[in-house]
């Protein structure tokens, strides 16, 4: 392709990203898909071309309010291919080594690799015997400092495809039990696949959850800004009208999901987010709400200070 064509044909995949609210990446694998007589030397050069495009363009005025200037510094910088290893991760970076795939441990998960270059891992044979899931090193963390154990039983309540249930499982050695509950039965069903694929026979999944959990985790839906490095779209999608419509959704989520835990049990808050109103704020609402949980511990990850995508993490015990 000539450079104007490869410049028309980037306008044209721009100008479809800002009009939907479809994700960027889905947007530009859609397009790419349909035009498989570019080249892949071209395909880049295009891709490349809108991700820098699309970073270059400056933050809304109101987000500034929102986000510390040095956050959204660090989201302007591109996030690495995480990889968390199902198992012991210095055998299994030696087999990754031995697939012709190089990998650095992460410096804060004992679970996480890091991947040297992108690579379609469906095709890799650690991928396809389950030792291995892309999942953030903060995404891991989070996960980890909600202190799950073997013989627990959790309720994953905004459990998604699961990615935080698989990590549960781990860390519980595969002994215990977890229902993993959301509205969408097609994300159920890939948490499904990718259980078995994991081997974490203790996932059960379910619409309807039922009876009490000495863990209740709710992994919010948010405006997800602590992954802007991975979806810097986001960025000039998200209004703020959408993050206050987020905080009443989050609210309600939390008042149901806490019915759910057992007297001593406790409930994991979690979000993707950066914006005080979704975490912080958020926490101290629900204390004034239920007095019958007291606040153990709250901690956040962010770009800027560990390097990893933004997570926010309450945990609650029911003391009455």
């Amino acid at each position: 392709m000539k450079p104007e064509q490869i410049q028309l044909a980037a306008d044209e995949l721009l100008d479809t990203i800002y009009a939907t609210a479809r994700p960027a990446n889905e947007v530009i694998n859609a397009y790419t898909r349909a035009r498989r007589y570019i080249g892949s030397k071209d395909r880049r050069t295009l891709v490349n071309l809108v991700w820098q495009t699309i970073k270059s363009c400056p933050t809304p005025e109101w987000l500034k309010e929102y986000i510390a200037p040095q956050e959204l510094q660090a989201m302007q910088s591109e996030a690495a291919t995480i990889l968390r290893a199902n198992g012991n991760r210095l055998q299994i970076q030696k087999q990754l080594k031995q697939q012709g795939l190089e990998t650095i441990l992460t410096s804060l998960s004992p679970l996480g690799l890091v991947l040297k270059k992108r690579v379609n891992l469906q095709t890799i044979p650690a991928y396809q015997q389950g030792l291995i899931e892309v999942q953030d090193e903060g995404s891991q963390l989070v996960a980890l400092a909600t202190k799950i154990q073997k013989h627990d039983r959790i309720l994953d309540y905004c459990a998604g495809a699961g990615g935080k249930s698989l990590c549960f499982a781990q860390m519980m050695n595969n002994n215990g039990q977890i229902i993993a509950h959301d509205i969408s039965k097609i994300s159920l069903k890939r948490l499904e696949n990718r259980a078995r694929r994991a081997k974490a026979s203790i996932i059960q999944t379910t619409t309807q959850p039922k009876g009490l959990f000495s863990h209740v985790v709710v992994d919010a839906p948010c405006s997800g800004s602590g992954t802007w490095r991975r979806n810097p779209d986001g960025r000039l999608k998200l209004t703020e009208k959408q993050v206050k419509a987020l905080v009443k959704k989050q609210a309600s989520i939390l008042d149901k999901a806490s019915a759910f835990v057992e007297n001593k049990g406790f409930l994991h808050y979690i979000t993707c987010s950066l914006i005080e109103a979704e975490n912080q704020a958020q926490m101290r609402a629900f204390l004034k709400r239920h007095r019958e949980f007291q606040l153990k511990h709250h901690q956040q990850w962010t770009p800027a200070t560990t390097q990893t995508d933004g997570f926010f993490l309450a945990t609650f015990q029911k003391i009455q």
